[in-house]
């Protein structure tokens, strides 16, 4: 039978049968018959209780029957596995507190995603900046995964003494370190946030499908990469996914500063698809 067909006759089936239940309470409920009631009629049970129960055993059966089609359905059906792109996450720090960026970097290294790649950008190259990338020593560094570069310039300000040559020579080390280590770390030279993610997107080209975003005080749920994903692949119409950005201890008082420590369900970040930061680049 056609499936129209079929759901024309579920839906005038349907509507028959509401029609008559509302029927047979509304004469129920004018005739008042009683089937059996107390000497008073402190209790009593009639026509119009007798139907209400029925349509409430009737409903129940259907739901039922509509819940066992719909599982059988489902576990007949043979989904094809769905694709896991590549992902790396970028973090952008500048100045940070030492304690929020180590908790941004435990949590990062607990996100639960095979193969994740992990790029820190430093906006900052000085003596007093070289903290952080002791921070990415102590957390993520001591293994070959690990790869770092303190770079005198960026991708658009050379540094001091920096020649066309050795400019070159260091955009191409950043991006070697970046693509070759698991966990990876860039210092340079001072240029706001906005470079920052310039050189963590160029640095990555076309080497992942999906580039993940936060900052270096955020600290980051261990589902929150795969529950975004899941939203970009289901539909191939969304580019960017968002986070649920919670601050610690929901619901009490909190100092500025602490807002700045947010705690994030799916993420903090943004995420982009790489074939738009290919365009754009």
């Amino acid at each position: 039978m056609p499936v129209q067909l079929t759901t024309a006759l579920r839906v005038v089936g349907t509507s028959l049968f509401a029609l008559a239940v509302l029927g047979g309470i509304l004469a129920a409920y004018v005739t008042g018959y009683q089937f059996i009631h107390t000497e008073k009629h402190y209790l009593s049970f009639g026509l119009y209780g007798a139907i209400l129960g029925l349509h409430l055993l009737i409903q129940s059966l259907f739901a039922f029957l509509e819940h066992r089609r719909m599982r059988r359905a489902g576990q007949a059906l043979k989904l094809p596995s769905p694709r896991r792109g590549s992902v790396a996450l970028c973090i952008a720090a500048y100045q940070e507190d030492p304690d929020y960026l180590r908790k941004c970097l435990r949590s990062a290294q607990r996100i639960s995603f095979p193969d994740l790649k992990v790029v820190m950008v430093v906006d900052g190259n000085r003596q007093e900046d070289a903290y952080m990338l002791d921070i990415f020593h102590e957390v993520l560094g001591g293994t070959e995964q690990a790869g770092f570069f303190v770079w005198r310039s960026n991708f658009h300000e050379a540094g001091e003494g920096e020649t066309e040559a050795s400019l070159q020579e260091g955009m191409d080390r950043v991006r070697d370190v970046v693509r070759a280590s698991t966990f990876s770390c860039i210092m340079q030279k001072w240029g706001g946030k906005r470079e920052v993610m310039y050189t963590a997107f160029k640095a990555l080209g076309d080497s992942v499908d999906y580039i993940q975003v936060c900052d270096s005080d955020t600290v980051l749920d261990p589902a929150c990469t795969i529950e975004m994903l899941r939203v970009l692949e289901e539909d191939p119409q969304v580019g960017g996914v968002g986070g649920d950005v919670q601050p610690p201890g929901k619901g009490m008082a909190v100092e500025d500063d602490q807002v700045q420590a947010a705690q994030v369900r799916a993420t903090e970040a943004w995420s982009v698809h790489q074939r738009h930061v290919s365009r754009e680049q």
